[in-house]
C-alpha cells in the first residue's frame, strides 16, 4: 500500500498521507501558526460558539476565528488599561498613595478594574 498520494482538486495539489494507525489517508495540511489566547480571547470564542454558532463555524473553517479572538483581547486589554487609568486619574489616586495609603488605593484600583470590565463585557466581548 502506497505511504501517500497526490491529487489535484479545483486546480490545487492536495498531498494525501497514510495514517497507518487508522489505515486511512489525510490530508497533508499544515495549519497556520496561531496564537495562543488569554482570558478575554477565550471569552470572545466561547461567546461566539454558544450564541453565534453559524458565525464561529464560518470564521473556524476560514481559518480567521484566532486571528479575530487576538484582535478582541488586544482590544480589550488596551481599553482596560486606559479606563482605570482615566478612572484613578480623575479620582486623584496617584504612585505617591502606595506609600501613604496603600489599602485605600489597592482597594479603588480594584474597583475601577472591575467596572472596567464590566463595560469591557457588554462592548467588547459579548457585543
Amino acid at each position: 500500500m502506497k505511504k501517500e498520494f497526490t491529487e489535484i482538486v479545483g486546480g490545487t495539489e492536495i498531498r494525501y498521507v497514510l495514517d497507518e494507525a487508522t489505515g486511512t489517508y489525510l490530508p497533508d495540511w499544515e495549519l497556520p501558526k496561531q496564537r495562543e489566547l488569554g482570558r478575554y480571547g477565550r471569552m470572545r470564542a466561547e461567546f461566539l460558539k454558544g450564541n453565534h454558532k453559524g458565525l464561529y463555524q464560518a470564521m473556524l473553517i476560514k481559518g480567521t476565528l484566532n486571528e479575530h479572538c487576538a484582535k478582541v483581547e488586544d482590544t480589550a486589554y488596551e481599553r482596560l488599561d486606559r479606563m482605570v487609568k482615566a478612572m484613578a486619574k480623575a479620582d486623584g489616586l496617584n504612585e505617591e498613595m502606595k506609600n501613604t495609603d496603600s489599602l485605600h488605593r489597592v482597594g479603588m484600583m480594584n474597583n475601577y478594574r472591575n467596572c472596567a470590565e464590566e463595560i469591557i463585557f457588554d462592548e467588547i466581548i459579548y457585543g
